[in-house]
């Protein structure tokens, strides 16, 4: 069955893993035990699936560490939103450059107020800014206001009001801080998910 969801027209699509740590719309699995227990399943059911784990995933370290619990890649979101090639506003990523991790929100309640309409398992992981700091946490009273804030939002998004607008980051926008090119983010990922394996692999056989 597995196989047959992942199959269209002779072509194979990978199966991602994304956990709660990414931007967006997501579920309630978080990356780090998710990744592994869908590369078991994967072993057993259909093994020439190629996984892939997405979640919190910025630079080397996050890389090796996919790997390592058995993902065949990852795929990046937040980091290339800040590369010099993405078409994002400068002041969202001015913004996003001076925030960590603990400055974004998972919620239901911004989608419900500007009249989007989301499987009620999928929240939205994005920057605080004060239209999160007010209704972050009033999910109910967001749903029993559905579209309530629409005309607002958009004209809010009009005029790029980040403090009302959505900037959608994952928590690795503690990691963001300039907006270097797409390919060397590539390069500098791979580097130092290579010298982290290497370092890895050189302490195993020292301990044997």
């Amino acid at each position: 069955m597995r196989t047959r969801l992942t199959e269209t027209f002779g072509i194979r699509y990978p199966i991602v893993a994304q956990g709660t740590e990414a931007g967006g719309h997501g579920a309630k699995r978080s990356t780090l035990p998710f990744v592994p227990e869908l590369a078991d399943y994967l072993a057993r059911e259909s093994p020439t699936t190629l996984l892939l784990a997405a979640g919190g995933i910025a630079d080397g370290r996050g890389l090796a560490a996919a790997l390592m619990l058995g993902a065949d890649g990852v795929v990046v979101g937040s980091r290339f939103w800040a590369s010099e090639e993405a078409l994002t506003a400068p002041a969202g990523t001015d913004r996003a450059a001076r925030a960590s991790g603990d400055d974004t929100v998972r919620t239901k309640a911004i989608d419900a107020l500007r009249g989007v309409r989301w499987p009620d398992e999928f929240s939205f992981r994005i920057l605080n800014n004060k239209l999160t700091d007010q209704w972050a946490h009033r999910e109910a009273e967001a749903a029993a206001a559905f579209g309530s804030l629409a005309a607002a939002y958009a004209e809010a998004r009009s005029r790029q009001d980040l403090d009302v607008v959505a900037i959608v980051v994952g928590e690795c926008v503690g990691l963001t801080h300039d907006r270097p090119s797409a390919g060397s983010i590539v390069a500098a990922m791979v580097k130092q998910a290579r010298s982290l394996l290497e370092h890895g692999a050189e302490l195993a056989f020292e301990r044997r």
